[in-house]
């Protein structure tokens, strides 16, 4: 396990969260005993092999969509094994392999990333917190919208299936304050994982209309996986503030105009 460093590069993804791997934190008994304060766990790949050469980034906060410099970074070790050395406090995690090797740069394909399912993560003094992650692959760089959240307590849930009713890797939530879904969205959720989950955080409540995609900038492209939660107005749904509403499965099919 290393100590960690400073970083010095900006990080885009998703503000995701529901497309995170692991488990909720816990302290860590093993550590207690020795006074460290910090978090450790794992980090695995999907086929739960360690993932030696992948990182973990420590956020103080959320704000920003854990875009940008993270606070903290750790590298794994060959046998999984990662440790942050931070004060207490809370955080938000995230780990990220780049195919290319590295610790910086924009997610590519061929990268693979996990947002904590238990973020934040509360550190307190003398103890070890835990998070464990499995990596999901990145189907195509994941350029999200500025303001997309990470996190939060009110927004959608629900699973991107195709025509077959396969979970669709790699595609995205997103949120229109109308049904002008040719503009940027709102607001968008992580690429989803191999099980095609999404959790789509947006501010507050309102209303809000959703589609889904494997792309997040401009109009549908002829052949493109797209799909509505309904036609009309019939895709949009109202939420209250501190509600994660199940909006069920969404089915995307190639585009056409």
């Amino acid at each position: 396990m290393m100590r960690l460093v400073a970083l010095n590069w900006l990080l885009l993804v998703p503000l995701l969260t529901g497309c995170g791997g692991g488990s909720p934190a816990r302290e860590n008994p093993l550590r207690d005993s020795a006074g460290t304060t910090g978090i450790d766990g794992t980090v695995v790949d999907q086929q739960g092999r360690p993932a030696a050469g992948a990182f973990v980034y420590a956020y103080r906060s959320p704000r920003g969509g854990m875009r940008g410099p993270a606070d903290f970074e750790a590298v794994v070790a060959v046998d999984g094994r990662y440790f942050l050395d931070l004060v207490e406090g809370a955080y938000h995690l995230v780990a990220r392999m780049r195919h290319g090797g590295g610790d910086a740069g924009p997610p590519r394909p061929g990268d693979a990333w996990s947002i904590f399912s238990g973020n934040p993560v509360t550190v307190n003094a003398g103890r070890t917190s835990r998070a464990d992650f499995r990596l999901q692959g990145v189907a195509q760089p994941m350029l999200l919208k500025q303001g997309s959240l990470a996190s939060g307590d009110t927004g959608f849930s629900g699973r991107i299936v195709d025509r077959a009713g396969k979970p669709v890797a790699g595609a995205f939530a997103l949120a229109y304050a109308d049904t002008d879904f040719r503009r940027m969205p709102d607001h968008t959720s992580p690429a989803v994982g191999e099980d095609g989950l999404f959790t789509l955080f947006v501010p507050g409540g309102g209303r809000f209309c959703l589609a889904v995609r494997t792309k997040t900038r401009g109009q549908p492209m002829a052949g493109e996986l797209f799909g509505l939660l309904g036609a009309g107005e019939s895709g949009c749904r109202e939420i209250k503030g501190g509600e994660i509403l199940d909006v069920g499965v969404i089915t995307v099919t190639p585009y056409s105009k």
